[in-house]
């Protein structure tokens, strides 16, 4: 006799729990999820602010952090980085793609994002049961209907965006409050910082992802697809 592995399956509750925690406060939606996933959670970064690190190491201190190093960051990502590990004494692991250096993001960006970040993201979350995001809504009409939890059909695991209904406002406020240090490219006037060779700084009145990707039309990576 032999047997099927079930395939995983959202939690019953997760509908009434995410309109429970829609309005709650980002703390409040970190304890949750530690509660319920426990060592099960993983939360992943861009290491573009610690907005979201201090948030939820505030609530679960040793929390599994996963950073990708698509191999293409600014050096001053891998410097900020840096500081923000040794702040936090971050639980980090970096994950590197499978490939090295190559020319994809001239021709063919999609595979290029598939390659160093959505393929290490799905080993980075292979046997979790949650990750957490900074997916916020006010960052890009294709994000504004962000719910603060969903079930992540693709990776078979809940999704949990604390920050979800934060504006930029709420978070600029949130990083003077706790003197939290700023990456050194936001001076500069990049607002989303990706990878150097796609990632230019933003012009007055331009949304914040409008130097991501510049000119191809594209502002999403792949990782919240």
């Amino acid at each position: 006799m032999t047997t099927t592995a079930l395939e995983p399956a959202p939690p019953a509750d997760l509908v009434r729990e995410a309109l429970r925690l829609d309005r709650a406060p980002a703390a409040e939606v970190v304890a949750w999820a530690a509660d319920r996933f426990g060592a099960g959670l993983t939360l992943t970064s861009s290491f573009t602010d610690c907005v979201l690190l201090d948030v939820v190491t505030r609530v679960v201190p040793d929390v599994d952090v996963v950073f990708l190093d698509t191999g293409y960051h600014f050096p001053e990502t891998l410097a900020y980085l840096d500081l923000v590990r040794d702040r936090y004494d971050l639980r980090l692991r970096v994950l590197a793609p499978e490939t090295g250096p190559d020319d994809r993001w001239r021709t063919d960006t999609d595979a290029c994002c598939a390659a160093r970040k959505v393929q290490p993201l799905a080993r980075a979350l292979e046997g979790r049961a949650a990750w957490v995001t900074g997916l916020r809504r006010s960052e890009t009409a294709a994000r504004a209907m962000a719910p603060v939890l969903s079930w992540d059909e693709r990776r078979g695991l809940v999704k949990v965006n604390p920050l979800a209904t934060w504006t930029d406002a709420d978070v600029a406020a949130y990083a003077a409050g706790r003197d939290l240090p700023r990456h050194p490219l936001e001076a500069a006037g990049f607002r989303s910082i990706g990878c150097w060779p796609c990632t230019r700084a933003t012009r007055p009145g331009e949304d914040a992802r409008a130097g991501r990707w510049p000119g191809t039309g594209k502002t999403e990576c792949g990782l919240h697809l």
